[in-house]
């Protein structure tokens, strides 16, 4: 008997908590729902960062002239707004890492993120520290405005890579061809920030 008390004890408790409640729905208010506050959401939540990919190139077209260029990309989402998925991509030409962690960029994010809604990141390639600084809206109840929660974020991306250099063995100047051309490719698995 004890047992049955229990479960029952159990079951009104979702109810009350659901706010499937008859008053409620007779009067058209708000009803409570058994989620957390979104500012609890936010405080907890987690950025989990997928394809990651950071690429730089250097090419000398002569032994003097260099023409160098650094790129990172990846996709992030926020387990407090997991409806959508920004992506975040900028280029450098700051020699000889281009990314240092002192420039902000910002990520796209999809038409179905909320109004209000933004991102951005930095990357210290040196260091391998990925930061980032968003806006996330949390939609309000009924006819009511949505709250706006600051949020930033810092990381450590340990990156596997693998560095390619070539160098003409032919190059004679004005040949029009590169003097040597180096590629950096770099990958971690996805992480959680």
């Amino acid at each position: 008997m004890r047992l049955t008390h229990n479960i029952l004890l159990g079951l009104q408790l979702a109810t009350a908590v659901s706010g499937a409640t008859t008053p409620c729905k007779q009067h058209g208010c708000p009803c409570p729902t058994p989620h957390k506050a979104c500012a609890e959401q936010v405080a907890d939540s987690k950025w989990v960062v997928e394809h990651f990919s950071y690429n730089a190139s250097y090419i000398f077209t002569t032994p003097a002239h260099q023409n160098s260029h650094g790129y990172v990309s990846f996709d992030v989402f926020n387990t407090a707004a997991p409806s959508y998925t920004a992506t975040c991509s900028a280029s450098s030409s700051q020699l000889t890492d281009f990314f240092y962690g002192t420039q902000w960029y910002t990520c796209a994010l999809p038409p179905t993120a909320p109004a209000g809604a933004s991102l951005q990141f930095k990357f210290n390639r040196p260091t391998g520290d990925l930061g980032l600084n968003a806006t996330i809206i949390c939609p309000g109840r009924g006819h009511g405005t949505g709250s706006e929660h600051h949020v930033e974020a810092t990381t450590h991306m340990s990156l596997a890579c693998i560095d390619m250099t070539w160098t003409n063995p032919n190059y004679t100047f004005p040949s029009g061809e590169f003097y040597s051309d180096r590629e950096v490719k770099c990958v971690p698995d996805s992480c959680v920030v």
